[in-house]
């Protein structure tokens, strides 16, 4: 049985491996004692200190345990966001296996059938398996916490005495009220005298402060004991409440019920059974009655008492078992243990439902790498809700890029970076119009919004998402490979100057027939971006634009313009040189002749884009033509009430042309058409069968004579030719690509961009669509 707990813990972790802002501390730490080591200028605590300072111990501890999966996974080659999955597993299995101790040592006083359904109840309960492997203080401090229980019910004075006072000293100091409460037990029936207590209680407490000012003052830089100040801020100076309060009785009819669930109805029918278990059970239920008197309240801050409540949970499912033949109430009452099983699953899965959509910012940065995959440069600015739900140090994968998470930059600032992770919750949030001139949409990630209910469907509850989060692009990203600061203006007069050293360099930029001794001709540089057209502006793998670029504005710019990139040195230096030779043209009558070169090229390779635009138009058009279709009588269908508002008025206006440009990333600076209105999620239906029947048929024969309308295909051309230039733009199509080479994951890319496309252009979104 204990295995099931090894098995839910690591489908947890695999399900869910982002982290949110309260684990932030931690897994920063442990990313940054396992990759920087001695290196303490680099860690994560310097930029961002966080409120109150906490304990490395814990991360310490976790990193030791995980070092030796660093090195196989270097030389393997396996990137480093695979370490935080191991981290977390690390952390679960240091809860698991204390806590299979605590099972031992009630197994051998309440017997195996009671530690099986303990077993059972505590791997089918979602908040204690999910947090196990959460890095958060609280669960940092669980291992021992469940070690000083297990201590305290075995009769070991000195491990219960050790391990709590480590959990208090190092990790949380309000667990002084629930050992505490323990520690007046075992004083009242003199399992303990006051003697002994002190034997170990006295240098016990003195080498772990000692720990933990050394080792924390190391990492911080100075002197401190990092979890009295947390105490002090929280508690004394009660500044917890800043993030927010929550009524006194908080824990007892919203905490202990979520965190439980149904089985905490079978905690009453436990303690008068066993009476026992009376003397594990007070202690919790004081402790969490003590907590309640500080305003803010979370469900982790007293999740240690889970496993001492569901002691009075098994013991009574244990009670009814192994009566269950004897009687027919025991029978019917071992039923209704079942149930209570069965209501912890659902719940468990419920809630993991709710879990996957809750972490965009580990969504985000994730899509963000496979989008850019083959990019050598990017320079990535990460918004606050981005930081705080699930990017970490772990998910920075690409050493050659640069992230940032500076909360303090200006509207300017931002400007320069290559790429952004905006907060927005639609592309006309003013989040979003602010880049309209600078960037274009790459996608956007959505989060967790509420539970519907949908009493024709089944199951009956639909997890609704909702915008969370955006991935702009600079609309010159490609242009100025090396950040837009290198643009002209931007660069000092004396990298121009070097640029410009002489004519015949400006010449060999530009690679056109502008002087004979170079040998290069207008028709080899159609030959030259022909190559480069095919693959539709895809960077280069394997070159570093860097090395191709600097050599460029050096003396040696000839040897390096005869390579097989010269395509790229033309993309990164076309405005360099568009400037200069704008300030120069009246000095050469070959920098005019290079200018007029220049234009032809970008003419060219317009050209060439149109081309290959029609071409994998011509091969997928009917794929595309067939999904943009059928998603129009899918939004007609859900929506027959007003099918002829949408056929006669909504759908003409798709003629309406967007702008030449990306058109699947372009920031829009209005909206086009307003909001059509949701349906409300729950409907009663109180209409006959045969109404509804008859309103089904005509609105499918409204829905026909719309779709096989003239207007209507003239409209699907459109949307057809936007989904391929979005196609070619998330590099999933170039001009080589043939309709059989399409993989399951192409068709259903195309269905979701077509999706796109008609949102867009109907400015609506399907309500039944599961994103």
């Amino acid at each position: 049985m204990v295995q099931l707990l090894y098995i839910v813990a690591s489908l947890h972790v695999l399900l869910c491996p982002f982290t949110k802002v309260e684990e932030s501390f931690n897994i920063q730490a442990t990313h940054d004692i396992l990759y920087h080591r001695h290196n303490l200028s680099q860690y994560d605590h310097n930029e961002f200190p966080g409120v109150v300072p906490r304990t490395f111990i814990g991360p310490l501890a976790i990193s030791a345990l995980s070092a030796p999966v660093v090195s196989l996974f270097y030389l393997v080659g396996i990137n480093k966001f695979w370490m935080q999955y191991v981290v977390r597993l690390v952390l679960a299995m240091s809860v698991i296996g204390a806590w299979t101790r605590l099972r031992t040592a009630l197994a051998k006083q309440f017997g195996s059938t009671f530690a099986w359904w303990y077993t059972l109840i505590t791997v089918t309960q979602y908040h204690f398996m999910f947090y196990m492997s959460r890095p958060l203080p609280n669960i940092m401090v669980l291992p021992l916490v469940l070690l000083a229980i297990e201590g305290w019910l075995s009769g070991k004075h000195k491990q219960f005495l050790v391990s709590a006072g480590a959990s208090i000293v190092i990790f949380r100091a309000e667990l002084a009220m629930l050992f505490g409460l323990f520690l007046i037990i075992d004083l009242y029936f003199k399992k303990i005298d006051f003697v002994n207590l002190f034997k170990i209680v006295v240098p016990a407490g003195v080498g772990l402060v000692a720990l933990t000012v050394v080792v924390d003052s190391i990492f911080w830089g100075r002197l401190l004991w990092p979890e009295a100040e947390v105490f002090w801020y929280n508690t004394i100076l009660n500044k917890s409440s800043d993030w927010g309060t929550s009524p006194f009785l908080w824990y007892f009819y919203s905490a202990l019920p979520r965190g439980l669930g149904p089985s905490m109805v079978l905690i009453p029918t436990g303690l008068y059974l066993d009476r026992r278990l009376i003397q594990y059970a007070a202690p919790a239920f004081v402790y969490i009655l003590l907590y309640s008197f500080l305003p803010h309240k979370e469900l982790r801050f007293i999740i240690y008492v889970f496993p001492l409540l569901n002691m009075a949970s098994a013991a009574a499912c244990s009670f009814i078992y192994v009566r269950r033949s004897k009687a027919p109430i025991f029978e019917l009452m071992f039923w209704g243990t079942v149930f209570v099983i069965l209501g912890n699953i659902i719940i468990t899965l419920a809630f993991v439902l709710v879990a996957m959509s809750n972490y965009p910012g580990g969504v985000a940065i994730t899509r963000f790498h496979k989008l850019l995959k083959n990019e050598p440069f990017v320079h990535v600015h990460i918004c606050n809700l981005a930081a705080q739900t699930g990017v970490t140090r772990y998910t920075q994968i690409n050493d050659r890029w640069m992230y940032s998470k500076n909360e303090s930059l200006p509207f300017e600032q931002l400007q320069d970076y290559t790429h952004l992770l905006v907060e927005a919750k639609s592309k006309y949030s003013s989040n979003i119009k602010s880049f309209a001139q600078t960037h274009t949409i790459l996608d956007s990630i959505e989060s967790f919004s509420q539970v519907a209910m949908h009493y024709k469907l089944m199951p009956p509850v639909k997890i609704k998402t909702k915008p969370a989060l955006f991935i702009l692009e600079r609309k010159d990203f490609r242009e100025f490979p090396l950040g837009h600061n290198i643009r002209p203006f931007d660069s000092p007069p004396a990298l121009i100057d070097k640029a410009m050293q002489s004519d015949e360099t400006i010449v060999q930029v530009v690679n056109y027939d502008t002087d004979e001794e170079t040998g290069s001709t207008e028709s080899d540089a159609e030959i030259n971006f022909e190559e480069q057209a095919v693959q539709i502006d895809t960077p280069p793998d394997n070159e570093s634009i860097v090395d191709t670029v600097v050599p460029i504005l050096e003396d040696n710019l000839e040897n390096d313009i005869e390579t097989s990139n010269n395509e790229i040195v033309e993309e990164a230096e076309e405005p360099i040189v568009e400037e200069v030779i704008q300030t120069e043209e009246e000095k050469s009558p070959k920098l005019q002749k290079a200018k007029k070169a220049l234009d032809e090229l970008k003419a060219l390779r317009q050209e060439r884009k149109k081309k290959a635009i029609e071409k994998i138009k011509s091969e997928t058009r009917k794929e595309v033509v067939a999904s943009a279709k059928e998603k129009l009588k899918e939004i007609m269908k859900r929506h027959k009430h007003i099918a002829v508002e949408l056929s006669e008025s909504i759908i003409s206006d798709i003629t309406v042309e967007l702008e030449a440009k990306d058109g699947r990333g372009d920031i829009p600076e209005e909206e086009m058409l307003p909001e059509v209105p949701q349906p409300q999620e729950v409907e009663v239906v109180d209409e006959t069968e045969n109404k509804q029947r008859g309103d089904a048929e005509k609105s499918e024969e409204r829905i026909d004579k719309d779709v096989g309308s003239n207007n209507t295909n003239e409209n699907i051309d459109k949307i057809v030719e936007e989904v391929i230039v979005r196609l070619i733009d998330r590099k999933i199509y170039d001009d080589k690509t043939k309709p059989e080479d399409l993989k399951p994951e192409d068709r259903l890319m195309i269905q979701k961009i077509v999706e796109e496309v008609l949102a867009e252009k109907l400015n609506y979104s399907n309500a039944n669509n599961s994103k």
